[in-house]
């Protein structure tokens, strides 16, 4: 969360890996948090890979980690890719239903 006001989307990604490597059990505020400072930086792509990341991990469905991806591709001019996972995440959450 202080990554993303700082805008250190960079910083967030690091503290999620190390966190990782250290084998600190990590949950989805974790994961959410490292995408929502991808919103505010060249960082769409890494964004779209933590969610990917994430959908796998926790299948159960939240729009806030969505939401931030697609601000994030927006921010990248990115909007094919973010309606393509827009689509891609509707389809999964209505298979778990």
């Amino acid at each position: 969360s202080a990554c993303e006001k700082g805008g250190q989307w960079g910083k967030a990604f690091g503290l999620l890996a190390d966190m990782a490597l250290a084998r600190v059990e990590l949950d989805a505020i974790t994961y959410t948090a490292a995408i929502s400072a991808c919103e505010h930086g060249p960082s769409w792509l890494t964004s779209i890979v933590l969610f990917s990341i994430m959908s796998v991990q926790f299948p159960k469905p939240s729009g806030i980690p969505l939401g931030s991806v697609i601000n994030a591709c927006r921010t990248g001019s990115a909007w094919v890719l973010a309606c393509n996972l827009l689509r891609k995440e509707l389809n999964r959450w209505r298979t778990l239903d």
